[in-house]
């Protein structure tokens, strides 16, 4: 699929890798007690290798007044439709493209999660 437009996003920002997501929860926490309106992106940057290294990651909107910002680049994604019946279907979807990391020939520039006002959640993955 692919992305024609830049998407400026902004939010809050943490550094961090997929060894302890306790600061993701924490990061996921203070976002939403803010209450943010519009469609939510979680978005993975600034990758150190792939996806055992660190990277930025930011939760936000692209209307909210937050001084943080990334820019989803304009380009070529897989998407992901996460089962959102599954409470854990963001994570069984991760797991799904980290099993399949060399197969899919990952860009590892900008990622997101995608978190639609209608309950629709879907992962792009840039290759």
């Amino acid at each position: 699929m692919n992305l024609y437009e830049n998407k400026v996003i902004k939010g809050k920002k943490i550094r961090t890798n997929n060894e302890d997501f306790s600061p993701i929860a924490e990061l996921w926490s203070e976002v939403m007690a803010e209450k943010p309106s519009g469609d939510i992106f979680a978005v993975y940057s600034n990758y150190e290798s792939n996806n055992t290294g660190d990277y930025d990651l930011l939760v936000g909107t692209e209307n909210w007044s937050e001084e943080t910002s990334c820019m989803i680049e304009s380009g070529e994604y897989l998407v992901f439709t996460v089962d959102t019946n599954n409470p854990k279907g963001v994570e069984a979807a991760w797991r799904e493209i980290w099993s399949r990391d060399s197969e899919l020939k990952r860009a590892y520039k900008t990622d997101f999660e995608w978190y639609h006002t209608n309950g629709n959640i879907e992962v792009y993955i840039s290759i």
